[in-house]
């Protein structure tokens, strides 16, 4: 499929498929053409947030072609594109949509809001990825009532702009855990996609940690992930893959953990938490943190745990 394939599609979907009251009925017309999506039926346990409708979405099977992140980019591409900007973008983390398993390798997707009626979503799947024409409504509610009610979730992340089309969009925040035991699961899960999903959406994401008001931690993930640290108890060594830098009289050390696929994300983060054990951070609750995005959008790392 080329790139020309996808934006065709995506402008289809975004432009002139009408889905009315989401009924086969309504749908029939969309599905007999020449992409023939197919309707995504209510399933008994949505049927608090999708209502009376029949279906919950119109979908597009994509498939990524080699390394996966970089084939869900040149999608991504396409679509931003033909239909322009996304109004989000991040990952979902190991736990899609509607609770459907993520792929291995990230979760990444970009999405494209009218309020109140319908959602447009670039998202991948267990089997590649797909376009996903939803209605706005049901999905927010069940992430919402997820994230409010629901156990913690490791991974994720959302990176909203603020366009028109997200007014009145409430995004929960993120889950935090008190103590050590608990983080290492959700570190994994948020560092072992990171670099994979922050190249396949093209942002950049990242996070700095201060114990108190020190700078301890900052983690970067656009092509590839690295940790820049500043110690004053810690003795990071050349085995651990720390490299040293001194910038005028600061001392700080540098950790490429790796690029898409190259993340060993239980090592990194029990590493990681020995760190912040080892300068004196009595729990992640005496963490704090500030978060790093794009610019002009505002970023939720949803699984990080502190």
């Amino acid at each position: 499929m080329t790139k020309d394939d996808t934006a065709r599609i995506a402008s289809w979907l975004w432009r002139e498929v009408d889905p009315g009251d989401w009924s086969g009925a309504a749908l029939r017309p969309a599905t007999e053409g020449r992409v023939q999506p197919a309707p995504v039926p209510v399933v008994e346990h949505e049927r608090r947030y999708a209502g009376d409708r029949e279906n919950r979405g119109l979908t597009v099977p994509l498939p990524l072609e080699g390394a996966p992140a970089a084939a869900f980019r040149r999608h991504a591409e396409a679509v931003e594109a033909a239909i322009g900007p996304a109004d989000s973008a991040g990952s979902h983390g190991p736990t899609g949509p509607w609770y459907q398993s993520s792929p291995e390798w990230g979760a990444p997707f970009l999405r494209w809001r009218r309020p109140g009626a319908e959602s447009l979503e670039l998202r991948a799947t267990t089997t590649g990825a797909e376009l996903s024409l939803q209605p706005t409504e049901p999905y927010e509610e069940w992430r919402r009532a997820t994230f409010e009610w629901g156990e913690p979730s490791p991974g994720g992340f959302v990176i909203e702009y603020p366009t028109p089309a997200n007014e009145g969009l409430s995004t929960p925040g993120g889950w935090r855990v008190p103590r050590w035991a608990a983080l290492p699961p959700l570190l994994e899960a948020f560092l072992g996609t990171l670099p994979a999903e922050t190249s396949a959406i093209g942002r950049n994401v990242g996070v700095t940690l201060f114990a108190g008001t020190r700078s301890v931690l900052a983690i970067r993930s656009a092509e590839r992930l690295t940790v820049k640290g500043w110690f004053k108890h810690f003795s990071p060594g050349a085995d651990q893959g720390w490299s040293q830098r001194v910038e005028r009289t600061v001392r700080s050390w540098t950790l490429d953990a790796g690029g898409p696929g190259e993340v060993d994300g239980e090592r990194l983060a029990r590493h990681l938490v020995d760190v912040l054990k080892a300068e004196k951070v009595s729990s992640p609750a005496k963490l704090n943190k500030h978060v790093h995005g794009p610019e002009d959008a505002h970023t939720v790392l949803l699984g990080l745990g502190f």
